[in-house]
């Protein structure tokens, strides 16, 4: 099936050929509107499944989002299950989806060390890791040149918890390549694709504790290491997951993102939703606690220039992953109000909250178009 999903391009091209003339899917009153007026960009991770499935999931996410982002099928652990097996028809379908509807596309991920197929952690014991790495990249970001706007290069490689003098998070890709991998990851994605922005995609930066700020300073000096070397990443991912364990510290983030910004880099929400765990059951007051948290994030995150996207994890409350995983589903067994569509596809007091802070945020459209182009 390798060869086949590589040629089934031509015809996934002439499609969207077709649809480029469409006028934008999104509503005057949308989400991705209210954004769109400051230079922003509203989006949201897509269910595979759930797109082929519900035809009212496909209309919430064209009626909101501006900018989508395939939650799993460009992800190695799901397109390339064994190594005659490249499927991409998933990835292909979202691909051609965004496109009928105007809406742009980020991909996600081309490097991460959760989900690698048995087949690829064999590839990268025996010493094949830069000729797979080379492969792979060249395979995914090479099949939809020109249709991305940025890559998740690398994702989730943070982690001075692990006792590296460079914080590296230890993983499979470091144990094959060194630490030279993340930069060798940035150049093949920037030769295969070099219109897409390449960015380091990061989780826990956001809120405030001793072991956050660490990891804020160790993205800090590597992203400083990066530019001296002539790495071409252009944009920094904050996943945005919060959560009520930790305090929300707005100076700091504020510093952070201006600290990230001065290197000359864009930033990006790319995950957004609010785990509502620990708040109460009481649907009114947890909504109001939830839509509180998004606020006060989005006034700091939307404030900075240097932000174009805000993106959520999907786009309804059914499909979250936080009803899902054991350590962040509600111990009441209540659904979580993370996101910006309740169930049945109607806008929650979250969707209220984010709409009024895109539609209140400072107007950066000619410092945001300039660094889109960059």
């Amino acid at each position: 099936m390798l060869g086949g999903a590589l040629a089934s391009g031509g015809a996934l091209i002439l499609g969207e050929r077709r649809a480029s003339a469409a006028a934008p899917s999104w509503s005057a009153d949308s989400l991705n509107a209210a954004a769109a007026r400051t230079g922003l960009a509203y989006g949201a991770a897509v269910n595979g499944v759930t797109l082929r499935q519900n035809p009212a999931y496909g209309r919430a996410l064209a009626r909101e989002a501006g900018i989508l982002v395939s939650e799993n099928a460009m992800k190695l652990t799901y397109a390339w299950r064994t190594p005659e097996n490249l499927d991409l028809s998933y990835a292909d379908e979202v691909v051609a989806f965004a496109r009928a509807n105007r809406q742009r596309l980020r991909g996600h991920t081309l490097v991460w060390h959760v989900g690698l197929p048995a087949w690829v952690e064999a590839r990268l014991r025996a010493g094949e890791g830069e000729a797979f790495l080379r492969r792979w990249i060249d395979a995914m970001a090479g099949r939809y040149r020109g249709r991305i706007e940025a890559w998740d290069v690398v994702n989730e490689i943070c982690g001075p918890q692990d006792g590296r003098a460079d914080g590296l998070r230890r993983t499979p890709w470091l144990d094959a390549l060194g630490p030279g991998y993340v930069d060798l990851a940035f150049h093949l994605q920037h030769a295969v694709a070099p219109d897409a922005a390449g960015v380091w995609n990061e989780n826990d930066l956001e809120l405030d504790a001793d072991w956050i700020d660490q990891r804020r300073a160790m993205v800090l000096r590597t992203l400083e290491g990066m530019r001296r070397r002539g790495v071409p990443i252009r944009r920094l991912g904050l996943q945005g997951h919060l959560y009520a364990k930790h305090p929300l510290n707005q100076d700091k983030l504020r510093r952070f993102l201006a600290e990230v910004a001065g290197l000359g880099l864009a930033i990006e929400v790319t995950e957004f939703d609010i785990n509502d765990r620990t708040y109460p059951a009481d649907l009114p007051a947890r909504d109001r606690a939830v839509s509180d948290l998004a606020r006060r994030f989005l006034d700091v995150v939307l404030d900075e220039a240097a932000v174009l996207n805000v993106l959520t994890w999907d786009i309804t409350n059914r499909n979250t992953w936080l009803n899902t995983n054991p350590e962040r589903r509600r111990a009441d067994g209540l659904m979580q109000r993370a996101l910006p569509l309740d169930e049945a596809f109607a806008r929650t007091p979250l969707w209220s909250a984010m709409h009024r802070a895109f539609s209140d945020a400072p107007d950066h459209r000619k410092a945001r178009d300039a660094l889109r182009g960059a």
